[in-house]
């Protein structure tokens, strides 16, 4: 059965590192299909390996876009989050694609929020 939750539609935080949270809307349905075209540019020619042997990371690019694609769609606010200067920063695409490059951030949304919400669909659909 599909429970379905007026809260569902609340914003939550996630600690991600010692010192810094972000807060993330739940993953509606627009954001899903826009991050899986992100992910999906991994796959594109430009973006294939070239010569006999070389690495096909096809599948881990489009996992690692697909991750950074949700964290820009989601995040809404955090704390702890700040310039070389350490003055705070703005949530925005570029600041949100900057803390994903740090793997201690990137590894951590993805176990609490990607995962989750993969997990979630994987349920509905078995």
């Amino acid at each position: 059965m599909l429970k379905l939750s007026v809260q569902a539609d609340e914003p939550s935080w996630l600690d991600l590192l010692p010192g810094v949270r972000v807060r993330v809307r739940p993953a509606t349905p627009a954001a899903m299909i826009a991050a899986r075209a992100e992910a999906g540019q991994a796959y594109r020619p430009e973006h294939t390996p070239e010569g006999e042997g070389a690495p096909d990371n096809r599948r881990w690019n489009a996992a690692e876009l697909l991750v950074r694609a949700l964290a820009r769609y989601t995040i809404v606010e955090w704390e702890g989050v700040g310039s070389a200067e350490g003055e705070p920063i703005p949530v925005t695409p570029a600041n949100v694609d900057g803390l994903m490059k740090v793997w201690r951030a990137f590894d951590a949304f993805d176990r609490l929020y990607v995962m989750p919400v993969l997990a979630e669909g994987e349920e509905k659909n078995g």
